[in-house]
């Protein structure tokens, strides 16, 4: 099988954060997707390395469909993996090698990253949200799920339907484990270090956990 890798990088309000993260991705030699959601920041194509390929929405449109841009330029560009990342310094660049390593020895399967959160630096709220989305998701899906909400994932580009869903939000990378489970794509995990500083989420708990239970009970009476 051929490999050619990509970083889909999904971004909103992160400008400074952004430009500091490219110089640690690119010393792996991978090529770079940067999708703009609507930001209002000032990021340009001129911010980073030609090579590196600027995608925008004209408007916020949410983390589900900035990926589902990346991914799909990706695809129709012929590469066949893709490793997402999120643009707030969370995901440690080092561990791209574990995913690729991982790939390599199961080329077919979707690959997330998995964090030690018990005792961690992350915040309690968002502990507690990951601890709980995790055992629900591994209920519905019949798969142990580790860590829901990581964005840090490779994702194999052959079939676009393991991404083309209609969760435009936080909830598309809970909806992927479905998928997944529908198109009998093989889970695998990495270990990634939990990294949190004070950056502020984009995530609205209430309404995010509420469109979860929505995603969950929309699982039972159809396929995602």
């Amino acid at each position: 099988m051929k490999f050619d890798y990509a970083i889909v990088i999904p971004v909103y309000q992160g400008r400074h954060r952004l430009i500091a993260l490219i110089p640690e991705i690119q010393k792996w030699d991978i090529k770079i997707v940067i999708v703009d959601d609507g930001s209002s920041d000032g990021i340009r194509a001129d911010d980073f390395d030609p090579n590196i390929t600027l995608l925008t929405h004209e408007i916020n449109r949410g983390k589900g469909a900035a990926l589902q841009t990346g991914l799909n330029w990706l695809k129709g560009n012929g590469f066949s993996h893709a490793i997402t990342m999120d643009a707030d310094g969370q995901h440690a660049p080092e561990s791209i090698g574990s995913f690729l390593e991982t790939s390599k020895s199961s080329p077919q399967s979707l690959i997330y990253g998995r964090r030690n959160i018990k005792g961690s630096a992350m915040p309690l709220d968002r502990r507690f949200s990951n601890i709980v989305t995790s055992a629900l998701l591994s209920l519905f899906v019949g798969t142990r799920i580790y860590d829901s909400q990581v964005g840090f994932r490779l994702y194999p580009l052959k079939q676009d339907s393991l991404w083309t869903i209609n969760e435009d939000g936080f909830q598309f990378e809970s909806a992927i484990f479905f998928r997944a489970k529908k198109l009998a794509i093989p889970l695998k995990w990495v270990e990634i270090p939990v990294i949190y500083g004070n950056e502020s989420s984009h995530m609205d708990y209430i309404n995010d956990t509420l469109k979860f239970v929505k995603l969950l009970m929309t699982s039972i009476v159809k396929d995602i």
